[in-house]
């Protein structure tokens, strides 16, 4: 247990049961083929598929041979999937330009061509909650009222994102911040 007391509410990111190792199973292959599918197409190397109970949300992909790719299994099917076709254009772009070709204009060209539809990672009603509990700065975009929840702080002035995509950069706004008498703003000072 920690000495210092920790301001996190805690929440249980998993309410419901997780799924039973059949289902689990059974949309792990349903998954790993996909992946075999495309990765025949692709000319990638092999890659492990894995539904994780652990993982909230999202996915992630560990280069080795072989690649693993674990899938959130407390997201929808279509969030599974739009997970996987999104690791698998890392896979891609791995094999194709290296490790730091990230989230660059060429990854978000290949997972279009895969069928990714978004840009964003998904999130699960219970994750949005907790993360919402948790937030003590809310920032608002003047331009799209967008909200944004946050742990800390910015560290300096932000533009929304889409607002100045769109061309029309708009500033955030500072709309909730901690009480000034909260301990832990005092101890920061």
């Amino acid at each position: 247990m920690s000495a210092v007391p920790s301001r996190l509410r805690q929440l249980d990111l998993f309410l419901e049961e997780p799924p039973s190792p059949g289902e689990l199973g059974a949309e792990e292959a349903a998954l790993q083929a996909r992946y075999d599918s495309l990765a025949e197409q692709w000319k990638l190397p092999r890659a492990r598929v894995v539904l994780s109970t652990r993982r909230a949300t999202g996915g992630v992909i560990t280069y080795g041979p072989p690649h693993v790719i674990r899938v959130s299994s407390h997201m929808s099917a279509e969030d599974r999937l739009q997970t996987l076709l999104h690791e698998t254009a890392h896979a891609i772009c791995f094999a194709r330009w290296g490790v730091a070709e990230g989230h660059s204009p060429r990854f978000w060209l290949v997972a279009r061509k895969l069928g990714v539809a978004r840009r964003v990672a998904p999130e699960t009603e219970r994750l949005r909650r907790v993360r919402e509990a948790n937030a003590r700065y809310a920032y608002r975009c003047p331009g799209c009222t967008a909200e944004w929840t946050r742990r800390t702080p910015f560290g300096r002035a932000r533009l929304c994102a889409s607002c100045e995509r769109a061309g029309r950069p708009a500033r955030l706004i500072l709309v909730r911040r901690p009480k000034p008498g909260c301990r832990r703003a005092a101890r920061r000072r």
